[in-house]
């Protein structure tokens, strides 16, 4: 059984317009084949639970890189799993972050709904919704200010006998659980799948850090190019780096994976 995963924000989804008109094709390919298809996203399950139900998906999808998942019901609802310590807990450790990094920060639960949506683009309605935390700490940087590969490896390694861990989307820095990134979901969805067939294959989409421990794990991984033309170095010996960017590289990544001998 082939199942694909995928990030959304500059994978699925436009980074700027978070449009999915391109990643349609791939949409459609999977949907033929009857292949599924998982979200898997730093977004809140509020937010994905609207792309989840517009694009009529019946898999479970992950939610803030892997703090948790929503298993659909007959009825329509969803059964939620929240993995972590949670994000009030994580809200704690803003200011020893904040020291740490050498830089104020500012998550987006203290953000105004006005404040989110003029730094991401969401409107108001789709940006109260992004605040909706339960297991991860989204934040930026005060203006200027940002944080090397290097940088994250050095961090975390400070503190990482708390147990959390940082992360960087595509917008935001990520705070989350040092034990449930898209790594350890991907490890859970593959068990939800082998529970009901025999064997499980994986394939991956991602474009951006967070991406890469549920990369590392696929049997096939694919790297989505930014806008800019550019990629993640991953240090993944066997992915597959798309010749498109954003959606257009992920129904590439759809179309190479299905092609495959």
């Amino acid at each position: 059984m082939l199942i694909v995963l995928t990030d959304l924000d500059g994978t699925l989804l436009d980074h700027d317009t978070y449009s999915y008109h391109e990643s349609l094709p791939g949409i459609r390919m999977l949907r033929e084949k009857r292949v599924p298809l998982i979200l898997v996203s730093s977004k809140t399950c509020d937010e994905m639970v609207l792309l989840h139900q517009e694009l009529a998906l019946e898999w479970p999808f992950v939610f803030e890189n892997g703090g948790g998942i929503a298993y659909p019901q007959k009825d329509g609802l969803y059964t939620i799993t929240v993995f972590g310590p949670g994000s009030e807990s994580l809200m704690k450790e803003v200011e020893c972050l904040s020291k740490l990094l050498g830089s104020e920060i500012f998550p987006i639960a203290s953000m105004t709904a006005e404040g989110l949506s003029r730094v991401t683009g969401l409107s108001l309605e789709k940006a109260e919704l992004a605040k909706k935390r339960k297991s991860s700490m989204p934040f930026i940087l005060e203006q200027n200010k940002s944080l090397t590969p290097e940088d994250l490896v050095k961090y975390n390694k400070l503190i990482g006998k708390k147990n959390i861990t940082l992360t960087k989307g595509g917008r935001f820095y990520h705070l989350i659980s040092a034990e449930f990134d898209k790594g350890a979901a991907l490890d859970r969805i593959i068990s939800y799948f082998r529970d009901r067939f025999t064997a499980v294959v994986t394939a991956a989409i991602g474009d951006s850090e967070n991406d890469i421990p549920m990369l590392q794990k696929a049997d096939y991984p694919f790297l989505v190019k930014k806008k800019n033309g550019t990629a993640l170095e991953t240090g993944i010996k066997n992915v597959i780096v798309t010749n498109a960017a954003g959606p257009a590289g992920f129904s590439e990544a759809v179309a190479r994976l299905l092609k495959r001998d």
